[in-house]
Protein backbone atom coordinates (compact mmCIF):
# COMPACT_ATOMS: atom_id res chain seq x y z
CA UNK A 1 0.00 0.00 0.00
CA UNK A 2 0.85 3.67 -0.21
CA UNK A 3 1.70 5.96 2.29
CA UNK A 4 1.96 10.50 1.67
CA UNK A 5 5.65 11.13 1.89
CA UNK A 6 4.84 13.36 4.59
CA UNK A 7 3.03 11.46 6.32
CA UNK A 8 6.08 8.34 5.90
CA UNK A 9 8.06 11.05 7.13
CA UNK A 10 6.18 11.51 10.56
CA UNK A 11 5.81 7.93 11.05
CA UNK A 12 9.70 7.84 10.94
CA UNK A 13 9.25 4.94 7.83
CA UNK A 14 11.77 7.58 6.29
CA UNK A 15 14.18 9.70 7.26
CA UNK A 16 14.28 12.99 4.86
CA UNK A 17 12.64 15.89 4.01
CA UNK A 18 10.58 18.00 6.40
CA UNK A 19 9.02 16.77 9.64
CA UNK A 20 5.59 18.23 9.35
CA UNK A 21 3.54 18.57 12.29
CA UNK A 22 0.14 16.13 10.45
CA UNK A 23 -2.31 15.65 12.67
CA UNK A 24 -4.14 13.34 9.72
CA UNK A 25 -2.01 10.39 8.25
CA UNK A 26 -2.81 9.86 4.81
CA UNK A 27 -2.86 6.35 2.76
CA UNK A 28 -3.56 5.30 -0.49
CA UNK A 29 -5.24 1.97 -2.11
CA UNK A 30 -4.75 1.30 -5.77
CA UNK A 31 -3.58 3.32 -8.82
CA UNK A 32 -4.55 4.00 -12.28
CA UNK A 33 -8.76 4.23 -11.62
CA UNK A 34 -11.28 3.03 -13.57
CA UNK A 35 -12.71 6.82 -13.94
CA UNK A 36 -11.12 9.72 -16.11
CA UNK A 37 -10.93 12.57 -14.08
CA UNK A 38 -9.30 15.69 -16.56
CA UNK A 39 -7.04 17.06 -13.56
CA UNK A 40 -6.56 13.82 -12.03
CA UNK A 41 -2.86 11.66 -11.52
CA UNK A 42 -4.47 8.81 -11.26
CA UNK A 43 -6.99 8.80 -14.19
CA UNK A 44 -7.23 6.07 -16.51
CA UNK A 45 -5.40 8.18 -19.43
CA UNK A 46 -3.49 10.46 -17.39
CA UNK A 47 0.43 10.12 -18.42
CA UNK A 48 1.56 10.82 -14.49
CA UNK A 49 3.48 8.67 -12.62
CA UNK A 50 1.63 6.08 -10.44
CA UNK A 51 3.47 7.12 -7.39
CA UNK A 52 1.55 10.56 -7.24
CA UNK A 53 -1.58 11.75 -6.18
CA UNK A 54 -1.54 15.51 -6.81
CA UNK A 55 1.78 16.83 -5.84
CA UNK A 56 1.94 14.24 -3.40
CA UNK A 57 4.59 11.70 -3.57
CA UNK A 58 2.91 8.22 -2.15
CA UNK A 59 6.03 5.79 -1.64
CA UNK A 60 4.91 2.09 -1.09
CA UNK A 61 5.02 -0.27 2.16
CA UNK A 62 4.29 -3.10 3.54
CA UNK A 63 0.70 -3.04 4.96
CA UNK A 64 2.01 -4.57 8.51
CA UNK A 65 4.77 -1.85 8.76
CA UNK A 66 2.50 1.18 8.28
CA UNK A 67 -0.14 -0.53 11.11
CA UNK A 68 3.26 -1.08 13.49
CA UNK A 69 3.98 2.40 12.70
CA UNK A 70 0.66 3.76 13.58
CA UNK A 71 0.93 1.84 16.86
CA UNK A 72 4.01 3.60 17.88
CA UNK A 73 3.24 7.01 17.18
CA UNK A 74 1.95 9.73 19.11
CA UNK A 75 -0.39 12.72 17.81
CA UNK A 76 -2.25 10.93 15.16
CA UNK A 77 -5.55 11.73 15.08
CA UNK A 78 -7.36 10.63 12.09
CA UNK A 79 -6.17 8.37 9.36
CA UNK A 80 -7.29 9.18 5.91
CA UNK A 81 -7.68 6.06 3.08
CA UNK A 82 -7.25 7.66 -0.35
CA UNK A 83 -8.94 4.52 -2.35
CA UNK A 84 -8.38 5.01 -6.47
CA UNK A 85 -11.51 3.20 -7.99
CA UNK A 86 -9.41 -0.14 -9.20
CA UNK A 87 -11.17 -3.40 -9.28
CA UNK A 88 -10.58 -5.45 -5.85
CA UNK A 89 -9.22 -2.63 -3.97
CA UNK A 90 -11.79 -2.89 -1.28
CA UNK A 91 -10.25 -6.03 -0.32
CA UNK A 92 -6.96 -4.40 1.01
CA UNK A 93 -8.33 -1.65 2.31
CA UNK A 94 -10.87 -3.34 4.25
CA UNK A 95 -8.24 -5.29 5.82
CA UNK A 96 -6.25 -1.92 6.86
CA UNK A 97 -9.26 -0.50 8.04
CA UNK A 98 -9.88 -4.08 9.93
CA UNK A 99 -6.11 -3.71 11.73
CA UNK A 100 -6.31 -0.08 12.65
CA UNK A 101 -9.83 0.20 14.44
CA UNK A 102 -8.16 -1.27 17.66
CA UNK A 103 -6.05 1.82 17.94
CA UNK A 104 -9.42 4.00 18.26
CA UNK A 105 -8.17 7.17 15.91
CA UNK A 106 -11.10 7.94 13.88
CA UNK A 107 -11.03 6.84 10.22
CA UNK A 108 -11.91 8.48 6.98
CA UNK A 109 -12.22 6.94 3.48
CA UNK A 110 -12.21 8.97 0.33
CA UNK A 111 -13.58 7.46 -2.37
CA UNK A 112 -16.11 7.46 -5.29
CA UNK A 113 -19.27 6.50 -4.57
CA UNK A 114 -22.01 5.37 -6.95
CA UNK A 115 -24.70 4.10 -4.67
CA UNK A 116 -26.14 4.22 -1.50
CA UNK A 117 -25.04 0.94 -0.84
CA UNK A 118 -21.53 1.06 -1.63
CA UNK A 119 -21.37 3.99 1.15
CA UNK A 120 -23.33 1.91 3.77
CA UNK A 121 -20.53 -1.28 3.18
CA UNK A 122 -17.81 1.38 4.38
CA UNK A 123 -20.01 2.49 7.10
CA UNK A 124 -20.00 -1.40 7.97
CA UNK A 125 -16.33 -1.51 8.55
CA UNK A 126 -16.04 0.90 10.88
CA UNK A 127 -14.96 4.55 9.11
CA UNK A 128 -15.88 7.49 11.17
CA UNK A 129 -16.47 10.19 8.14
CA UNK A 130 -16.67 9.10 4.19
CA UNK A 131 -15.04 12.03 1.89
CA UNK A 132 -17.30 11.84 -1.78
CA UNK A 133 -15.33 14.19 -4.04
CA UNK A 134 -17.44 16.80 -6.01
CA UNK A 135 -14.48 18.34 -7.37
CA UNK A 136 -16.35 20.02 -10.19
CA UNK A 137 -19.24 22.35 -8.96
CA UNK A 138 -20.65 23.68 -12.78
CA UNK A 139 -22.83 21.53 -13.69
CA UNK A 140 -21.66 20.94 -17.24
CA UNK A 141 -17.88 20.95 -16.72
CA UNK A 142 -18.61 18.25 -14.07
CA UNK A 143 -19.73 15.82 -17.24
CA UNK A 144 -16.56 17.14 -19.67
CA UNK A 145 -14.50 16.79 -16.16
CA UNK A 146 -15.18 14.72 -13.94
CA UNK A 147 -18.01 12.48 -15.92
CA UNK A 148 -21.41 11.54 -14.74
CA UNK A 149 -24.49 13.71 -14.05
CA UNK A 150 -23.69 16.49 -11.21
CA UNK A 151 -27.52 16.31 -10.09
CA UNK A 152 -27.42 12.65 -9.54
CA UNK A 153 -23.83 13.20 -7.79
CA UNK A 154 -25.31 15.67 -5.31
CA UNK A 155 -28.66 14.34 -4.19
CA UNK A 156 -26.63 10.70 -3.54
CA UNK A 157 -24.08 12.71 -1.61
CA UNK A 158 -27.53 14.56 0.28
CA UNK A 159 -29.11 10.64 0.54
CA UNK A 160 -26.24 9.76 2.34
CA UNK A 161 -25.57 12.37 4.73
CA UNK A 162 -29.33 12.00 5.65
CA UNK A 163 -28.96 8.60 6.66
CA UNK A 164 -25.44 9.08 8.46
CA UNK A 165 -25.69 12.58 9.96
CA UNK A 166 -22.77 14.39 10.39
CA UNK A 167 -20.27 11.72 9.05
CA UNK A 168 -20.06 12.61 5.40
CA UNK A 169 -17.63 15.52 3.77
CA UNK A 170 -17.58 15.99 0.46
CA UNK A 171 -14.33 18.22 -1.52
CA UNK A 172 -14.09 20.73 -4.30
CA UNK A 173 -11.76 22.17 -6.38
CA UNK A 174 -11.90 26.10 -6.95
CA UNK A 175 -10.46 27.24 -9.98
CA UNK A 176 -12.10 24.96 -12.98
CA UNK A 177 -14.42 27.29 -14.55
CA UNK A 178 -17.02 27.79 -12.09
CA UNK A 179 -17.76 31.18 -10.71
CA UNK A 180 -17.48 32.51 -7.25
CA UNK A 181 -20.93 32.52 -6.87
CA UNK A 182 -21.53 28.78 -7.93
CA UNK A 183 -18.65 27.76 -5.56
CA UNK A 184 -20.60 29.42 -2.72
CA UNK A 185 -24.16 28.03 -3.49
CA UNK A 186 -23.01 24.83 -3.48
CA UNK A 187 -20.94 25.48 -0.12
CA UNK A 188 -24.18 26.54 1.54
CA UNK A 189 -26.24 24.07 -0.18
CA UNK A 190 -23.80 21.43 1.04
CA UNK A 191 -23.52 23.00 4.75
CA UNK A 192 -27.55 23.21 4.59
CA UNK A 193 -27.78 19.04 4.38
CA UNK A 194 -25.01 18.73 7.56
CA UNK A 195 -22.01 17.88 5.03
CA UNK A 196 -18.76 19.21 5.59
CA UNK A 197 -16.64 20.83 2.74
CA UNK A 198 -13.08 20.40 2.36
CA UNK A 199 -11.58 23.30 -0.35
CA UNK A 200 -8.69 22.98 -2.54
CA UNK A 201 -7.20 24.82 -5.78
CA UNK A 202 -6.99 23.72 -8.78
CA UNK A 203 -2.94 22.14 -9.22
CA UNK A 204 -1.96 21.35 -13.69
CA UNK A 205 0.15 18.05 -12.97
CA UNK A 206 2.25 16.89 -15.73
CA UNK A 207 0.23 14.21 -17.48
CA UNK A 208 -3.22 15.53 -17.24
CA UNK A 209 -5.64 16.39 -19.32
CA UNK A 210 -5.62 20.03 -17.91
CA UNK A 211 -1.84 20.19 -17.32
CA UNK A 212 -2.00 23.62 -19.31
CA UNK A 213 -4.64 25.35 -17.40
CA UNK A 214 -3.75 27.61 -14.78
CA UNK A 215 -3.97 27.65 -11.54
CA UNK A 216 -6.85 30.46 -9.40
CA UNK A 217 -6.03 33.78 -8.82
CA UNK A 218 -4.85 33.65 -5.04
CA UNK A 219 -7.34 36.62 -4.62
CA UNK A 220 -10.37 34.39 -5.91
CA UNK A 221 -9.17 31.68 -3.71
CA UNK A 222 -9.21 33.42 -0.33
CA UNK A 223 -12.86 35.11 -0.93
CA UNK A 224 -14.42 31.29 -1.58
CA UNK A 225 -12.53 30.49 2.03
CA UNK A 226 -13.57 33.71 3.92
CA UNK A 227 -16.83 33.14 2.23
CA UNK A 228 -16.81 28.74 3.42
CA UNK A 229 -16.02 30.22 6.68
CA UNK A 230 -19.03 32.60 6.92
CA UNK A 231 -21.21 29.54 5.98
CA UNK A 232 -19.76 26.54 8.27
CA UNK A 233 -20.15 28.95 10.85
CA UNK A 234 -23.55 30.37 10.66
CA UNK A 235 -22.14 33.97 10.63
CA UNK A 236 -23.53 35.02 6.79
CA UNK A 237 -25.89 33.19 4.51
CA UNK A 238 -24.98 32.99 0.93
CA UNK A 239 -28.17 34.87 -0.12
CA UNK A 240 -26.80 38.26 2.63
CA UNK A 241 -23.42 38.07 -0.17
CA UNK A 242 -23.46 40.33 -3.11
CA UNK A 243 -21.84 39.33 -6.49
CA UNK A 244 -20.86 41.52 -9.81
CA UNK A 245 -22.42 40.48 -12.94
CA UNK A 246 -19.41 38.22 -13.40
CA UNK A 247 -20.18 36.20 -10.01
CA UNK A 248 -17.08 37.43 -8.01
CA UNK A 249 -17.64 38.19 -4.36
CA UNK A 250 -17.91 41.85 -3.90
CA UNK A 251 -19.61 41.43 -0.32
CA UNK A 252 -20.54 39.15 2.27
CA UNK A 253 -23.07 40.59 4.79
CA UNK A 254 -20.17 40.37 7.61
CA UNK A 255 -17.19 42.52 7.82
CA UNK A 256 -14.55 39.52 6.61
CA UNK A 257 -12.02 41.81 8.77
CA UNK A 258 -13.07 39.09 11.68
CA UNK A 259 -12.24 36.32 9.71
CA UNK A 260 -9.62 34.67 11.73
CA UNK A 261 -6.45 32.85 10.44
CA UNK A 262 -7.46 29.52 10.53
CA UNK A 263 -10.65 30.48 7.72
CA UNK A 264 -7.53 29.86 5.34
CA UNK A 265 -5.91 26.89 6.81
CA UNK A 266 -6.84 23.04 4.93
CA UNK A 267 -10.08 22.22 5.08
CA UNK A 268 -12.04 18.82 5.35
CA UNK A 269 -12.64 16.63 7.96
CA UNK A 270 -11.88 16.88 11.14
CA UNK A 271 -7.74 17.58 11.32
CA UNK A 272 -7.01 17.45 7.83
CA UNK A 273 -3.73 19.03 7.25
CA UNK A 274 -2.34 18.12 3.50
CA UNK A 275 0.64 20.30 3.03
CA UNK A 276 1.69 20.88 -0.25
CA UNK A 277 -1.39 19.15 -2.27
CA UNK A 278 -2.26 22.84 -3.78
CA UNK A 279 1.75 23.76 -4.24
CA UNK A 280 5.48 22.96 -3.86
CA UNK A 281 7.77 23.57 -0.58
CA UNK A 282 8.10 27.08 -0.62
CA UNK A 283 5.64 28.93 -2.89
CA UNK A 284 2.39 30.77 -0.92
CA UNK A 285 0.21 28.11 0.17
CA UNK A 286 -3.62 28.34 -0.97
CA UNK A 287 -4.09 26.04 2.04
CA UNK A 288 -2.10 27.51 5.09
CA UNK A 289 -1.02 24.94 7.94
CA UNK A 290 1.92 24.62 10.31
CA UNK A 291 5.18 24.21 9.19
CA UNK A 292 7.27 21.79 11.64
CA UNK A 293 6.70 19.80 14.28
Amino acid sequence: MRISYGSARFLNLISSGPLLDIKTVYTMFGERCVFDCAYCTQAKTSKSSTDMLSRIVWPVFDLERIVDALKNADGVKRICLQVVSTPSVEKEAFDFIQKVKTLNIPISVSVRITNFEMAKKWFDHGIERLGMATDVVDEKLYEIYRGGKFKNHVELVKKIANNFPGRVTTHVIVGLGESERQMVEFIQEMYDSKVSVGLFAFTPIRGTKLENKPRPAFESYRRIQISHYLIKNGLSRVDDFEFSKDGDIIGYGFDPAGVPQSAFETSGCPNCTRPYYNEKPGETSYNLFKSKV
